[in-house]
This record gives structure tokens, C-alpha cells and sequence, in this order.
């Protein structure tokens, strides 16, 4: 049996998953016997697969959860359970999503000129269990993504015919229960006389009043409906509808002085009256073609529908020491798309010849703005205005494979954009903006052995930015560009060691900080990151294997003098690994580690954030129909802060304003446990 190696949690071929796997077998092998797995490089789209166990193995409360399986990768919650997380990876500050691009079913997660930060991505839509195929990218080298993929992109796919019917249910510490269900309506196999066609339903609702001492009171209801069929020989069609609804408070981002002194416990809060409310609907179609036996051709139309209400105190008394600096941003989006891709496979003398084009229309009419209130209470309006924002894509890629074990990828992807901007208050605003990038893509691969290979990447990527930097400050602040290369090897030790070793390079012209509480934009200049990610899979017995990843960051301000130059909160040292028990008779069990150590929280590096390090525990158990869990998060209690910031902030009784420490305290010991029926 011959598998691709592409990374420490890679287990299946990037073929297979870039295939429709109307079985779902990419996420339903068991893990395997490190003796039959050949490394080898594949450049066909440079993804790392995920498996079933690294999905599963560690505490889940939502999708967003997941994206901790991708090595290096890590998130920060700090305005409730119900909005976006941040994202930091590859020595990156992504605030919600500007450099990591998010799909789910093909349709882009993040979403520009949002409310609440540049390239938001918000996947709570998304239900865990419902999730097929997973695959991850790190780097700008895949010509089919485009905007906000710098730092890489997760993928995520929705089962196309689930085995099974279930119902979950959850139950742990601070209140908090969960109900998932997932349930079979229609299941036609191709058979003579009869059509190949299945559709299912699936539905979650989570409620939870979390550790702090504020209720949160948070609610979340989740649905997705899928319906494929294959209309002929050559034609299947399948239509996706998800979303979801959740709404919360929030104890927000506390001063640490606060909490040192005494004046404020540890989960307390100094405006209670934050939090939030926000939905999304996602309709989706897709088409795929089979032109000949080399040929196919794949159609998605799309349509997403965003609200987002979110209130939010970052300097209590800074601005209004009378009513406070709460504000209130909100949006109201609808984002029309569609797709076309075409793939061929071919000859070239003695090479195979993979070959794919797509062409997209991408187009987000937003309104949105700012408030400044008082308890959730309108006092005075900031910003209200109205961006129409569109991205028209073209992208070639080309895959060269030859016997003696070369393989070479190239692309090309051409993006163009089109911003329309109309200020409600303030009229001198208003304008309109093209801007376009041209992105070259290299991927070479070179299989020594089958112990052994080697790649080389390098690319070209962008990010866009608002809507008003575009208009006012012309291309170039409009979509800034980044270069990026990878260079590194993958190999197999004594048949139980795989490792992965990169060493990667990401530049950027220029660096937006979106400053929620004003909402200005601050340009910090250009940016260069070096970084060495490694990755390691010890296959130890039959049943037992455990994993490292280490990454390192050296992010640095290129414009700014030495030592004045360091990236505020950009994670330089991180480390995530555990151990993962599978037993043939149903009981798997796991426990992981997170590690993010310190970093600069200002350009001189003169005051650092806390380094924390955490571990988490999962056991579940199968029995016939029925399946067990129980999971532990931050097993030894370690007090930690998830978020940190570190800005000027004044309390009510406080004569000015104080340079602190702000966060948002991470959860502590955690319980919950579960229990599935299968049907």
C-alpha cells in the first residue's frame, strides 16, 4: 500500500482528498502501520491532510476548535464564545483571519471590509461532526486561493453520504450542555432503475454560562441540509444550506493592575454589559461535469448573509469618563460567488501532466458602522457607511511528474478588485478603487528514496485591505503583495519516525493594524518573517503514537531601527504534541499539550506577554451503537490568559489613562463528558 507523506498528520494522498470521497474513507481509516507508508513529496496542492484521530483526539466545543489540529496554529478567544477567534500562526498576529484564508465546501469563510477586522473569519457555522475531509496549507504557494492566504488556508469539507444516523449529547461544568443530531432523509445507492442520491439534515444547539462571573449566557443553534444526486452518467449536483444563530455577554479584555491589586477577581469584569449577537446562512450549489475520463469540470454558485452585532468597552473611562467608551460595531452583509474549475489529466513526453484553470466572481455589498453607548443604549453614532467590494479572479496551475521522482508545480493567479465606498456621515469619503495582483506560484519536489524527500516553494500572495485604505491610498496600500518560500524535507526513521522539517520565509509590503475601538487604520510598515516549523510522528506500538510540532518565528519590522523593530504579540516559540492511544476493541484516548511562549509587546521588546502551557485530555470509548466521551480541558488548572493586549486603558476611579496589560483569562480545569447513539 502505497500512501503519500506530506507532513506529520498526513495520512491520505492529496489526490484522493482533491477527488469527490463519496465514502468519506479519508477520514475513516484507522491509524496506520508507519512499515507501509512510502514518504514522498506531492506538489499537487501542497495540502497536509487531517485525520479522523487528530480531528477527534482533544476537547471540541465548536468548529473553530479545530483549526488547533493545524500544526503551529493557534487561537484566542477575547469577546465571548460567540464571535471569531484570533488566529496566530507562522510568527503572524492574523487578528480574526487577514493572512489565513478559511473554506468550508468552497465557500470562503472570511470576509473584507468587516466591521470588526479585515478578513474575519467566523466558521461557528460549521458542525464539527459533520466534517468529512479536513486539509491545511501553510504559505501563498496554491494558485486557487487568493485573498487573506499569506500565512496558508484550511479546508474543510461536509460528508457527501454520512455512514451513520447519531444523536450526541453533552453535559459539563459551568452550565454547559450540548445537543447534536444528524439524520438520513433520502438514500438511493446507483442501482438499476434507480438514481444515485442521498440528502441529510443536521442540527446543533449549545448553551453554556462559562467561568466567568458574569453569566455569559451563551446560545448557539447550528443547521446544514445536504442534498446530492447524480442527474446522469456525467453530471452530479449537490446543494449545501448551512447556518447558524448565537447570541452572548461577555466580560470582555480586564487590566491586569486591576486583577493584581485586588480590586477585580480573576473572571470579574469591568463592563458587564458587553457581548453580542450574530448569524450567517450559507446557500451553496455545486455542479461537476465529467467531460471525458481525463476531464472535469466543477460550477459553485454561492451566497452568504452576515449579521454581526458586537459591543465592546476596550478603555472603560479613557475617552467618556462620564458614560464609559462602549461601542457597538455592526454590520449587515450579502456576498454573492461563483467558481468554475477545470481539470485535465495528460502526457508530456514520458511526464503526467495535471493541469487546472478556475475563474472566479466574488462580490460582498456591506453595510456596516459604529456607535458609541452607554449599556448596550445608543448615545452617539461613529461610522456608518456602505462598501461594495469585488474580487474577479483567473488562476493556471500546471503539475509536471516524472518517474525518476521530480515533480514541479507551477502557477499563475490573476486577481482583480473593484471597491466602492459611500460614508454616510462623512461624504468627502466616498470613492471607488481598482486594484489587481498577479501571483506567481513554483512547488518542486524531489523523492530521494521512499525514506526520503525533498521541496521547494515559492510564491507570490496578497491580502486586501478596507475599503477606505483602498480608496484613499491607491493600489498598493489596497492590496498589499508578500513573497514566501519553504524549503524542506520529509523522511521516515527505523520504519516508526516520520519527520517533517521546513524552513520558510514570508515577506510583506505593508501591514494594516485595524484599530477596532476608533476604527482607524494604522499602516506599521513592511514586514519580514523567518521561521523553522518541525514535525514529528512516533509510530511507538500497534496502538500508541505520539507527535510534536515545533515552530519557530523571528518576526521583524523591516522600516523600523534595530531593536525597535520586534512585532507587537507575533508568536515567535510555540509547540503543540501529545500522545494518542487506538485500541481495536473501541477505546482511543489522547492528551495533548499547547505551548505559546513569550512575546514582544512593544516594538522594543522591553515588555513581553506571559508564556503559557497548557494540557488537555480526551477518552472515548465504542460499544456497538453507542460511543462514551469524556474530555478535560487545562487538566492541571493553570491560570493563563488566552488573549493579551497591551494599550492605555482608564478605570472609573482612575485620574488618567494607564499603559496595561489587557486580557481575557483563559478557562480553567474543565469537565465534560458525552454520550452518542448511533442509528
Amino acid at each position: 500500500m502505497r500512501i503519500v507523506y506530506l507532513s506529520v498528520l498526513s495520512l491520505l494522498s492529496v489526490r484522493a482528498f482533491a477527488q469527490r470521497n463519496k465514502t468519506n474513507d479519508s477520514l475513516q481509516q484507522r491509524i496506520l502501520n508507519l512499515k507501509a507508508v512510502d514518504v514522498t513529496g506531492s506538489t499537487d496542492k501542497s495540502a497536509h491532510m487531517l485525520s479522523k484521530i487528530d480531528l477527534q483526539l482533544q476537547p471540541v466545543k465548536s468548529a473553530q476548535d479545530l483549526l488547533r489540529t493545524v500544526p503551529g496554529l493557534f487561537i484566542a478567544q477575547h469577546a465571548g464564545g460567540g464571535k471569531a477567534e484570533q488566529i496566530l500562526v507562522r510568527g503572524i498576529d492574523n487578528d480574526h483571519g487577514t493572512d489565513f484564508g478559511i473554506f468550508v465546501d468552497g465557500v470562503p469563510v472570511n470576509l473584507p471590509n468587516h466591521a470588526h477586522g479585515q478578513g474575519y473569519a467566523d466558521m461557528h457555522f460549521l458542525i464539527p461532526e459533520v466534517i468529512g475531509g479536513a486539509a491545511y496549507y501553510k504559505g501563498p504557494y496554491e494558485a486557487s486561493q487568493g485573498d487573506f492566504t499569506n500565512a496558508g488556508a484550511a479546508v474543510y469539507t461536509s460528508f457527501y453520504r454520512p455512514d451513520n444516523q447519531f444523536v450526541k449529547l453533552e453535559y459539563g461544568q459551568f452550565n454547559t450542555a450540548r445537543a447534536t443530531t444528524l439524520l438520513r432523509l433520502l438514500d438511493h445507492q446507483p442501482e438499476a432503475g434507480k438514481r444515485d442520491q442521498n440528502a441529510y439534515v443536521a442540527a446543533d444547539y449549545t448553551y453554556t454560562n462559562s467561568y466567568f462571573d458574569n453569566s455569559q449566557q451563551f446560545k448557539r443553534f447550528n443547521a446544514l441540509g445536504r442534498y446530492n444526486i447524480a442527474v446522469n452518467r456525467n453530471n452530479t449536483l449537490s446543494l449545501i444550506v448551512s447556518g447558524f444563530t448565537s447570541s452572548w455577554n461577555a466580560s470582555g479584555q480586564v487590566p491586569l493592575r486591576a486583577i493584581e491589586d485586588g480590586t477585580l477577581p480573576r473572571f470579574g469584569s469591568v463592563d458587564p454589559s458587553e457581548g453580542g449577537k450574530t448569524s450567517r446562512l450559507n446557500a451553496n450549489l455545486q455542479w461537476e461535469t465529467k467531460l471525458s475520463d481525463r476531464s472535469v469540470m466543477k460550477q459553485q454558485a454561492y451566497y452568504v448573509r452576515n449579521l454581526f452585532d458586537l459591543w465592546s468597552n476596550f478603555t472603560f473611562y479613557k475617552e467618556d469618563t462620564d458614560n464609559g467608551d462602549e461601542i457597538r460595531q455592526w454590520e449587515k452583509r450579502d456576498l454573492f460567488g461563483y467558481k468554475n474549475t477545470w481539470q485535465h489529466q495528460g502526457r508530456v513526453g514520458a511526464a503526467t501532466l495535471e493541469s487546472e484553470i478556475g475563474a472566479g466572481a466574488r462580490i460582498d455589498l456591506v453595510n456596516l458602522g459604529r456607535e458609541h453607548v452607554k449599556e448596550r443604549s445608543f448615545l452617539s453614532n461613529e461610522d456608518s457607511s456602505r462598501a461594495d467590494i469585488a474580487n474577479y479572479s483567473l488562476y493556471v496551475s500546471e503539475t509536471l511528474r516524472w518517474a525518476n521522482g521530480w515533480s514541479v508545480n507551477m502557477g499563475l493567479r490573476n486577481d482583480l478588485f473593484s471597491f466602492r465606498l459611500r460614508d454616510h456621515l462623512q461624504p468627502d469619503n466616498n470613492g471607488r478603487r481598482t486594484a489587481f495582483r498577479l501571483s506567481p506560484k513554483l512547488n518542486i519536489c524531489y523523492d530521494i528514496a521512499p525514506s526520503i524527500s525533498l521541496f521547494a516553494k515559492a510564491g507570490m500572495g496578497f491580502h486586501s485591505n478596507y475599503a477606505n485604505v483602498a480608496v484613499h491610498n491607491g493600489q498598493e496600500n489596497a492590496v498589499p503583495r508578500s513573497y514566501g518560500s519553504d524549503i524542506g524535507a520529509n523522511f521516515k526513521l527505523c520504519s516508526r519516525v516520520l519527520i517533517s522539517a521546513t524552513w520558510w520565509w514570508l515577506q510583506s509590503d505593508a501591514e494594516y493594524r485595524f484599530i477596532a475601538d476608533d476604527g482607524s487604520y494604522e499602516n506599521v510598515g513592511r514586514a519580514t518573517r523567518t521561521g523553522v516549523d518541525v514535525a514529528v510522528r512516533y509510530h511507538i506500538i500497534r496502538q500508541l503514537w505520539a507527535d510534536v510540532n515545533v515552530n519557530y518565528a523571528r518576526p521583524r519590522l523591516m522600516d523600523a531601527p534595530a531593536k525597535e523593530n520586534y512585532i507587537p504579540f507575533a508568536p515567535v516559540i510555540t509547540s503543540t504534541g501529545g500522545i494518542t492511544w487506538q485500541s481495536v476493541k473501541g477505546l482511543n484516548a489522547g492528551i495533548r499539550y499547547r505551548y505559546m511562549g513569550k512575546r514582544a509587546a512593544i516594538e522594543d521588546n522591553s515588555v513581553q506577554s506571559a508564556a503559557y502551557f497548557l494540557t488537555d485530555a480526551v477518552v472515548k470509548y465504542q460499544f456497538r451503537r453507542f460511543e462514551l466521551g469524556l474530555s478535560a480541558e487545562n487538566v492541571f488548572n493553570t491560570k493563563w490568559a488566552e488573549a493579551q493586549f497591551y494599550d492605555e486603558s482608564q478605570l472609573k476611579e482612575e485620574k488618567a489613562p494607564v499603559m496595561d496589560f489587557h486580557i481575557t483569562p483563559g478557562t480553567p480545569f474543565c469537565l465534560r463528558g458525552s454520550i452518542t447513539v448511533k442509528f
